[in-house]
């Protein structure tokens, strides 16, 4: 993320709560009069809030006045596209969910996906106090998407090519919009609010319809010049044997395996059942496992976030993933210190879509336009 002076500011107080200039000040790494001018400016902005004057701890010191998030009256709308439904939500600026609803899709046609969530973000924004500032749509995606056309290029599961989401979605809805892959997106979440806050070094394994990767280093997520950072095709061919590992072990494929159930969602309420398709999702963690291994030899992370929708669900499951990295890591990571789930359970999806835009919005704050949509 690009961090302005604004940034660095505004990442503070997000990180710190409610505090006073001179903590923010450290906490930023800036002086005390850039703190003074950058506040009064995020102040002016409607980002940061005053809060009422209070005396120094124990009451000794000089009283200042606290700086805060306005998160009541900031936020950024998402929308997330997965391969059986899109999600439109709500996210304040704190990185809470407002507000989120899933679209089934009827087909596989890119466009006809699209209006539907058009369709639902202008009623969403529409329905929002007047009061309340709309910072952004960020749209996430699986797949290859190049985030400087804000194209899809390639979706293995919906079999898009060439999309111009960012295109479509801001004509339609008349907001700023910032399009991503889904897995980076959530990346530029957990930096923000969740896991990998304050980490220098991460990666971020998707096991889902689509299964990707992403990747920082000194704090910035890696794109390539060609947005193709985090595709593992090859990898996973490499580790599996099959040139069709990706559309082989994603969610669908172990549903279609499966043959008894209509959805993925009850493929794995019957796995946490006890069902004996709960093999499926543990010889696909014993892969992924190795997967996650050769990424951790390579990139040597702080902490690598564990994306699988049977986590926590599936007895076994987090402990072949532990297995198979201790199996085939060189460098002989402990995966139990190393690797974690997403810090959003339950809420992935509409925080990946949202980090698209707050990233950006924490990075340069006072370069964010307020929009509402046509």
């Amino acid at each position: 993320m690009t961090n302005s002076s604004a940034g660095a500011v505004f990442q503070a107080v997000l990180a710190l709560g409610p505090a006073p200039r001179s903590i923010v000040a450290k906490r930023a790494g800036v002086s005390p009069a850039t703190v003074t001018c950058q506040s009064k400016a995020l102040l002016e902005a409607g980002l940061l809030r005053e809060l009422p004057e209070t005396a120094g701890p124990g009451g000794v010191g000089r009283p200042h006045s606290p700086i805060a998030l306005d998160s009541a009256a900031n936020v950024v709308l998402a929308v997330h596209i997965a391969a059986a439904q899109s999600t439109v939500a709500v996210v304040d600026i704190a990185g809470t969910v407002l507000r989120s609803e899933q679209l089934p899709h009827r087909s596989r046609a890119p466009y006809e996906i699209l209006d539907a969530a058009v369709e639902r973000v202008n009623a969403v924004a529409a329905s929002l106090d007047p009061d309340v500032r709309v910072r952004g749509l960020g749209v996430a995606i699986g797949g290859r998407v190049d985030n400087t056309t804000g194209s899809v290029v390639d979706h293995s599961y919906l079999r898009w090519r060439d999309v111009p989401l960012r295109e479509y979605f801001a004509t339609r809805t008349g907001l700023p919009t910032r399009v991503d892959s889904h897995t980076r997106a959530l990346m530029h979440a957990e930096q923000l609010y969740g896991r990998l806050r304050g980490t220098t070094s991460s990666i971020v394994l998707f096991v889902g319809n689509v299964i990707d990767a992403a990747f920082a280093v000194h704090g910035r997520v890696h794109y390539g010049p060609h947005s193709g950072a985090g595709s593992i095709a090859r990898l996973l061919s490499a580790t599996t044997g099959s040139a069709t590992a990706l559309d082989e072990l994603g969610d669908h494929a172990l549903l279609t395996r499966a043959g008894a159930y209509g959805t993925v969602p009850e493929l794995l309420d019957a796995v946490a059942a006890g069902a004996p398709e709960g093999a499926y999702f543990l010889e696909r963690a014993a892969l992924m496992g190795a997967v996650a291994a050769a990424l951790i030899d390579l990139f040597d992370p702080e902490a690598l976030v564990l994306v699988d929708r049977g986590l926590g669900r599936l007895a076994g499951l987090r402990e072949a993933y532990d297995d198979a990295v201790r199996a085939h890591s060189v460098t002989g990571a402990d995966p139990v210190e190393l690797i974690t789930p997403s810090a959003f359970t339950g809420q992935i999806l509409s925080m990946s879509a949202a980090g698209v835009v707050l990233h950006e919005l924490f990075g340069d704050p006072l370069a964010t336009p307020i929009a509402r949509a046509v």
